[in-house]
């Protein structure tokens, strides 16, 4: 029996993202047949070691797999030669999918839709589970009860790890030929609601009164809270990523980052004047936001840049807001999003209605927005009782 066996990148089929396959690709008595391992960019591919490149993203966890999966198919060869297999053993059974496989299909998924803060949340999740080699079909109830003992003991919060389960029990339903059992879709952590923390009318005014030094990075980050404030607790994310243009004719025009919805807010006076004050002096509208796209670099790989560089402009604004609020006797840990809880309060008290503050709020659905009403809203009735228990 004449037998071959070699990975190569079968550039005659290409799929829809530009990539083609990387196939086994067995002669076995002169009949071709494939066995599809992974996908590449023709620029990634490297014909004189039929790998990746070095330098491709996961280019060490794709020529590791398949240098197994070579392995692999060596023996089943040489098991073929034996007799103890036939060639339909081999193409004729399911491939076996371990979590670490089910990771690299999530990322390929992940990096397809463009959804690279979920990618990011994968990529943490995957670090943290001591071991990703189990085949998906002996993932059960205790393989989870393992997992929360893990997270818990490097410092998750249980509502931290309820989200991290969610994601984990969702990719195996993706991609596991058996689903998910009733035993893990009840795995759960108890968790607690967090509070909405908000600022009271004396909190803002005392704020607003601060005396600032003119250019500095503290009267930055305080205009730029109030500023969430007066354009109905708009994302600190979508504001410090706003361009002066964005401002004009007495409206704020702008595509959210989260829902990729369109806003065009009219500007009260005092956010007139905020606007006005730092108009055209920066690239953006505040001074915080620097990044710009590398046209060398590929849509992805900018997109996850400039969401970083976001990440790390929020860690700044509030580590600006916490000298702030010890200037301003604000006891509360200020922060960024405290400016949308600050307006969702001032909303509702104003407007009873619930479906004019969702659409005030940008929420996508009224069961999520009368869920975030709620916790505002206990929160501040609870205190009053108690106020006037000791009044």
């Amino acid at each position: 029996m004449k037998i071959s066996l070699k990975v190569t990148l079968y550039v005659a089929k290409t799929y829809a993202d530009g990539t083609h396959p990387i196939i086994l690709r067995y002669v076995i008595n002169r009949k071709v047949r494939k066995k599809v391992l992974y996908r590449c960019a023709l620029k990634d591919w490297d014909y004189k070691t039929d790998r990746v490149r070095a330098k491709s993203p996961n280019a060490a966890y794709i020529n590791s797999m398949l240098s197994e999966k070579y392995s692999e198919a060596e023996q089943e060869l040489f098991d073929i030669q034996k007799g103890d297999k036939s060639v339909s053993d081999i193409f004729n059974s399911k491939k076996r999918l371990t979590l670490k496989d089910c990771f690299a299909l999530e990322y390929k998924r992940l990096e397809e839709e463009f959804k690279s803060g979920y990618y990011d949340k994968m990529l943490a999740i995957e670090k943290q589970i001591q071991d990703t080699s189990i085949d998906i079909s002996f993932i059960d109830e205790k393989w989870f009860a393992q997992l929360i003992y893990d997270l818990t003991k490097i410092g998750n919060i249980n509502n931290t790890i309820k989200k991290k389960i969610k994601l984990i029990r969702g990719m195996i339903l993706r991609y596991s030929s058996k689903g998910v059992t009733k035993e893990i879709k009840a795995v759960t952590v108890a968790t607690t609601k967090s509070l909405k923390q908000k600022l009271t009318a004396l909190e803002l005014t005392n704020l607003v009164a601060l005396e600032l030094p003119e250019d500095s990075l503290l009267a930055a980050a305080r205009d730029l809270f109030l500023l969430q404030v007066y354009l109905r607790g708009v994302r600190v994310g979508d504001l410090l990523q706003a361009y002066s243009r964005n401002f004009a004719e007495g409206r704020f025009i702008y595509t959210d980052d989260k829902q990729d919805k369109n806003y065009d807010i009219k500007l009260i006076p005092q956010a007139i004047v905020i606007v006005d004050r730092y108009k055209g002096r920066h690239d953006r509208l505040f001074p915080f936001f620097t990044w710009t796209l590398n046209k060398k670099a590929t849509k992805w790989n900018n997109e996850r840049e400039r969401l970083k560089h976001k990440e790390v402009c929020t860690s700044v604004v509030n580590a600006q807001l916490k000298v702030l609020a010890a200037m301003a006797g604000i006891k509360k840990p200020l922060s960024s999003h405290i400016a949308r809880h600050t307006y969702a309060r001032m909303a509702i008290d104003k407007i009873k209605n619930p479906m004019v503050t969702m659409e005030l709020l940008g929420h996508s659905n009224l069961n999520i927005h009368q869920g975030y009403l709620n916790d505002i809203k206990k929160t501040d009735e609870l205190d009053d009782a108690n106020d006037d228990i000791f009044g």
